[in-house]
Parts: C-alpha cells; sequence; structure tokens
C-alpha cells in the first residue's frame, strides 16, 4: 500500500480532522487518578470538613481533578510522553497530583517506511488524535463533580504486509472513538470516591457489530492515612482492550514526605519528583508493561526540553475477526526527547523525536497468551507534534 502523503500533509491534515471531530467523538481515560486528600485540620464540634484542592479555590477551572489520559493504555501511536502540568514561571508553586494532564489536547504523529521482516515490504504509521474533559456544571468546592470525557483517534498502517497465520491483509485504518463520564465525589470525612465509565469502538470497522464495541470501568476511592500527611488508593479496573482484560483491582500508598516528592507505593505505582522550578523528573507503571519514565528541564520562561522512554500498546478488534475474543494489538517501546513551548493561557506546542523499536503486530486473547499473526518491523523514526490546553 503506498504512502499516501508527506508527513507534514499528514499532521496537518490530522490537526483539521481532530479539531472538527473532537466535540463529536470520545475521550478514552485509561486511568483517572483520584483527587489527592488535604491535610486533615482540627474542625469545630459539628463542622463539616471542606473538600479542598491543592490549587488556588478562588479558581473555579483549578477544582478540576487531575485526568491522566493514557497512563493504562498509552492513547494512540501518536501522543508525546510529556504530560505533567509545569511548574508556573512566577514562582506559585502547588504541590501536584499523579496524573496531571492536560484536558484538551489534539496532535498528530509520523513514522517513515520501515521494512516489514520476513517480507518484501514495507510499512509506515501515521495518526491523528483529539481527546477533551469537560465539566458538567460549574465546579464548586465541595461539591461532587462530573466530567463528560470524550476521544477520537485514527491510525494509519500504510503496507501490503500480510498476517502469516490467517493469510489476511494487514487492516490499513484502525478507528478510536469513545465517550463516556467521570465522576468525583468528595465525603466530609476527608476521603473521595468516583468512578469512570466509557463506551464506544476501537475498530478497523467501528460500530460494525456489538461484539466491537467496548465498556470500560473504573472505580476509585482515596482514603487519608492516619499520619494525616498521605493517602490509601483504592481502585478497580476493567477494559476489555487493554493487556489484561479481565478486572483488576489496585491498591497503592501515596506517600507525600514534602512538597518536591510523591510517590505512588503499590499499583498502580508511580514516582513524581519536582527538586526546583527547572526539573521536573516522573515515572508510572500499570501492569502488564506499560511503563513511561520522564525527565524535563526549563531551558527558557516558557521553553522546556523533555526526554524520557515508555511502552505503546494500541489495542483493537478486528470487525472480520474469526475467534471473538481476539484482540489485534500494535506494541512498539520508544525513547524520545521534545521540546514544549507555553504559549500563554494555558496552551502548549509540543514537538517529540522519538526512536522506535521492538515494534510487532499481532493477534492474540491477550498480551502474553494465544499469539498468532505476529508481524515484526525494523526500529525506526516517529515524529509528533501536539497542542495542549492544561488549564
Amino acid at each position: 500500500m503506498p504512502v499516501r502523503s508527506p508527513a507534514l500533509w499528514l499532521l496537518v491534515s490530522g490537526w483539521l480532522l481532530a479539531a472538527v471531530m473532537a466535540p463529536l467523538s470520545a475521550q478514552e481515560v485509561v486511568w483517572v487518578p483520584p483527587v489527592t486528600s488535604p491535610i486533615a485540620q482540627p474542625m469545630p464540634p459539628g463542622t463539616v470538613s471542606p473538600w479542598t484542592p491543592y490549587r488556588d479555590p478562588a479558581n473555579r477551572i483549578d477544582l478540576l481533578p487531575p485526568v491522566d489520559f493514557n497512563l493504562e493504555q498509552d492513547s494512540f501511536a501518536s501522543e508525546p510522553i510529556a504530560d505533567l502540568d509545569p511548574v508556573t514561571p512566577d514562582g506559585n508553586k502547588k504541590k501536584a497530583s499523579f496524573g496531571r494532564a492536560a484536558p484538551v489536547s489534539m496532535g498528530g504523529f509520523w513514522a517513515p517506511n520501515t521494512p516489514v521482516v520476513g517480507q518484501p515490504t514495507n510499512l509506515q504509521m501515521n495518526a491523528q488524535f483529539a481527546r477533551l474533559a469537560v465539566p458538567l456544571g460549574i465546579p464548586e468546592e465541595g461539591k461532587p463533580l462530573w466530567l463528560a470525557i470524550a476521544k477520537f483517534g485514527r491510525l494509519e498502517l500504510a503496507t501490503d504486509a500480510i498476517l502469516p497465520d490467517s493469510g489476511q491483509r494487514v487492516p490499513g485504518q484502525f478507528w478510536l472513538v469513545e465517550t463516556g463520564l467521570t465522576h468525583i465525589h468528595p465525603l466530609a470525612s476527608g476521603s473521595t470516591i468516583g468512578g469512570t465509565f466509557l463506551f464506544g469502538s476501537a475498530s478497523d470497522k467501528p460500530f460494525h457489530a456489538g461484539r466491537d464495541l467496548t465498556l470500560m470501568a473504573i472505580l476509585f476511592a482515596t482514603v487519608p492515612a492516619r499520619n494525616a500527611r498521605d493517602d490509601w488508593s483504592f481502585s478497580l479496573f476493567y477494559s476489555p482492550t487493554s493487556q489484561l482484560p479481565y478486572p483488576l483491582p489496585g491498591i497503592a500508598y501515596v506517600w507525600k514526605p514534602d512538597e518536591t516528592f510523591e510517590a505512588k507505593i503499590g499499583l498502580p505505582g508511580g514516582i513524581e519528583w519536582r527538586p526546583n522550578d527547572d526539573w521536573e523528573v516522573s515515572f508510572n507503571y500499570f501492569p502488564l508493561v506499560n511503563v513511561n519514565a520522564m525527565i524535563r528541564r526549563r531551558l527558557a520562561e516558557r521553553l522546556w526540553l523533555f526526554g524520557g522512554y515508555r511502552t505503546d500498546t494500541q489495542i483493537y478488534f478486528l470487525a472480520d475477526r474469526t475467534i471473538e475474543k481476539e484482540r489485534f494489538y500494535v506494541f512498539d517501546q520508544r525513547a524520545g526527547v521534545g521540546l514544549e513551548q507555553q504559549l500563554g493561557s494555558g496552551f502548549s506546542l509540543e514537538f517529540l523525536a522519538s526512536y522506535l523499536f521492538d515494534r510487532e503486530l499481532f493477534q492474540g486473547t491477550s498480551f502474553t497468551s494465544g499469539r498468532t499473526d505476529v508481524i515484526e518491523f525494523d526500529p525506526g523514526l516517529g515524529l509528533s507534534v501536539q497542542l495542549l490546553w492544561r488549564r
């Protein structure tokens, strides 16, 4: 299959497509960490304890909880690894929580032709995406919060490669369209409970049949620790398009020794360290092999250099599959370096260049079992651009 257009055309067209489709499509939120509970303060008898996020409560938009859109199953082979809110240069540094990400983003990805191992053909990838999280109503301190979640994505595999076991050609396009809700409910005790539910389709033929539909569910709770500084995080996650397609319980102790360091000890696990306003280090892990590590360095007031490593797994249902439980996997590992330019009013533009390796396509009933139709292709370059709004 020939490459349909140059890389630049693909990226530009991707932005336009994502901008048009974002309001109508859906956002995959694969992991939504609970809002971190504030440090408990003694209250007069009979007084209800308010729910107060770390950010300035005078700014209503800052009452939105942190939302991580691509920790468990990095949303498309297109999205850069930079996903932390930069520390503001005015010195008004607030303690961050795990999973803080952009409520609005759109962008594109391109990887040039690379040889397919064992077949006389090449494979080229390009993708476009958009994602959105919008509060339903005005966020108010101490009140339950509802978020509408939306995501749209398109992945193209331009190749003449043949799936070796089934004898079929590799599908040319894959689509992800999902929509859903997140609910955050603070309790008078200082705990927080909530959930996320997403419905949509991840397939080469979206909404082709009932068996191609997806339903993702997350339940979570955060309970303050006895030391009134740390938290316990409990969760239950399920998605048919995850590496482990069955319910996964999670429990982690959120250790916050000071304003610069936070660690989630357990599953999902992670570390975030901001020693000063110019450096950021983060590491996140979610079963089975979802890893995201990143270092950021401020070069100027609004310019950041970042680099890191991550694994990327895209999972779809093939509409014409013969085994009901089989899924189609697109997997690689990548090391990247990029720049982020803050544009003002919460907007940022990211450019990322990555080296992609350990690249393969395959079918299977899970990530680790029943693999068939395995196709490997050579390492290569990946380029991506992303426009974000971080509130």
